[in-house]
């Protein structure tokens, strides 16, 4: 699934670029989106200082504002907030998002369509011999990713407990 969505997105900048009249919306500063990251206290884990950045290149612009939780040296997850508004056409792909529904199961974990707070994703979770992680990646207002990316848990419900902390109907309002 997250192979085609990069192809896809790929694509559709490569589209652009060939088009060349496509107008870019603003991205929300790092900053503005730093205020929308979770902010509450996850039992066992020290959050650390956000940080983030806004990049522009041939015309296009993105901007991220992230954190990351840690417990002991070992397990952490990852928040991330992306605005990809000022890559014309990449917003088509995530619109496709919420018009499909999966769930696939395997030994080793899970991959499934989700929604949370109205908005439509995908949550994953996978334990190996080596390893274990966990993700989930909603699509907001066709505008913004939010990424949660757990390393060394596959314990999926300490990512909805950050997300719960997240206003994400607010985020899907913000603007520059």
């Amino acid at each position: 699934m997250r192979k085609r969505i990069a192809v896809f997105l790929i694509l559709a900048a490569g589209g652009f670029l060939m088009l060349g009249a496509q107008t870019a919306q603003k991205t929300v500063s790092f900053k503005k989106l730093q205020e929308f990251l979770p902010k509450t206290d996850l039992s066992g884990f020290t959050r650390l200082k956000p940080g983030g950045e806004t990049s522009s290149a041939m015309g296009m612009s993105t901007s991220e504002a992230h954190v990351t939780y840690e417990q002991g040296g070992d397990v952490s997850i990852e928040v991330k907030i992306t605005d990809i508004a000022g890559v014309p056409l990449a917003q088509m792909g995530f619109s496709m998002i919420g018009m499909t529904e999966f769930e696939n199961e395997t030994e080793n974990g899970y991959e499934k369509s989700i929604k949370v707070q109205g908005f439509a994703g995908t949550e994953k979770a996978e334990k190996t011999e080596d390893s274990k992680s966990c993700e989930v990646m909603l699509y907001v207002a066709n505008r913004f990713t939010v990424e949660l990316r757990g390393s060394g848990t596959n314990d999926a419900s300490l990512l909805h407990k950050l997300l719960a902390d997240m206003k994400l109907a607010d985020l899907a309002k913000s603007t520059s």
